[in-house]
């Protein structure tokens, strides 16, 4: 039962979601998707846990092509489950937790729902993985030998690929809470301040803005007559002090009801010389022509093209040929397929969320920029 309060979405949306899964399921063949990752559990039924950061605990799903969905979960997350899931199907393994996990009662459960001869999608691939320990999931293979487990992450993903309303609705809200974090870094960074002053700050300002939580914040500096590699690419704050003509690269993000956002800004302190400059400019003139360039119907692929050109005619030949991608999408994971890619064949449609960020090396530092 969704209580009001803890619900992210209405049962409608879940209801939905389920479908069009279901839809794909049919297609490729499958009686059932077996879910026990974070973010796919989260999309797909609502219940939200910390748990995932235990290594010896597990949650499934068993979403079925023909049945009601079943949760299997230990004895702390059933109350929880009660409140915030729309499922009504929840089950719980009893203690011991941390020995093969909820195997006995998952394994049940598949027989129950007379899935012990049938096709079994399951996250194995594509961006996804399995969270089950190799030897717990040995168990449940062992326990259900005409059970034939096959890939599910492309049919995953796919449902996954078009935001819905509300959706679009959370991940706005946290694009414009980093937007906001950000302008008060450029109001307050200053030479002398360490890159961790930086890092706290940033983080500070996602939580007053709303944010339920400050995700990936990272940097990558120019430090004017040194060259050391750590700096042309992203990484953790350090205790380093910043000094005057600096140049600073932040790829900062946070999430907002489980969803991200996810871009990059940068700024000088002091000036910035003109060959920075200049990449600056064609960095952001590839972003906003890959942005243009963004419209259903288009091969995503084609983003990546048009990149490539602005970078060739204004002379970065040599780091255009070595481009095969520009970004990703985004939404309950901060990196999620479709890729933008020169290899992707996805064809872009009404409803997904991309982050643009084309990029340019020079000499001495790294140029990029991204767009939600």
């Amino acid at each position: 039962m969704l209580t009001e309060d803890l619900a992210e979405f209405e049962a409608a949306e879940y209801e939905n979601r389920l479908s069009r899964l279901r839809s794909e399921m049919a297609g490729a063949g499958l009686d059932a998707v077996l879910i026990n990752t974070d973010t796919n559990h989260r999309y797909f039924t609502g219940h939200w846990t910390h748990r995932w950061m235990h290594k010896f605990t597990s949650l499934f799903a068993i979403l079925p092509l023909e049945h009601e969905p079943v949760l299997v979960v230990p004895p702390l997350e059933t109350g929880m489950c009660e409140l915030d899931c729309w499922v009504k199907d929840i089950r719980t393994y009893l203690p011991p937790i941390r020995v093969q996990a909820g195997v006995e009662l998952l394994t049940e459960t598949i027989k129950e729902l007379g899935l012990e001869n049938g096709q079994i999608g399951a996250e194995h691939g594509g961006v996804l993985w399995n969270r089950m320990p190799h030897n717990d999931f040995a168990k449940l293979k062992s326990n259900l030998p005409g059970l034939t487990f096959t890939d599910a992450a492309r049919i995953l993903w796919k449902t996954r690929y078009r935001k819905s309303t509300k959706e679009l609705e959370y991940i706005r809200k946290a694009v414009k809470i980093t937007d906001e974090a950000y302008r008060t870094l450029f109001s307050t960074v200053k030479p002398g301040m360490t890159e961790r002053e930086v890092h706290s700050l940033l983080s500070v300002e996602h939580m007053k803005q709303g944010m339920d939580t400050p995700g990936s914040i990272t940097i990558a500096t120019y430090i004017p007559g040194k060259r050391r590699r750590c700096d042309i690419s992203l990484r953790r704050h350090m205790d380093r002090v910043l000094t005057r003509g600096e140049v600073i690269t932040h790829d900062a993000g946070g999430v907002y009801r489980g969803y991200w956002s996810d871009f990059t800004r940068m700024f000088a302190l002091g000036s910035a010389t003109q060959v920075h400059k200049d990449a600056y400019r064609v960095t952001y003139e590839c972003l906003q022509a890959a942005i243009a360039a963004t419209k259903p119907g288009v091969p995503i692929a084609d983003l990546v093209r048009v990149s490539i050109d602005i970078q060739k005619k204004t002379g970065y030949t040599e780091f255009a040929e070595k481009v095969s991608g520009i970004g990703h999408a985004m939404g309950l994971d901060i990196i999620e397929p479709p890729f933008i890619e020169l290899e992707d064949e996805t064809i872009l449609e009404e409803g997904m969320v991309l982050t643009v960020e084309p990029s340019l090396y020079t000499d001495d530092a790294y140029f990029m920029l991204e767009e939600d």
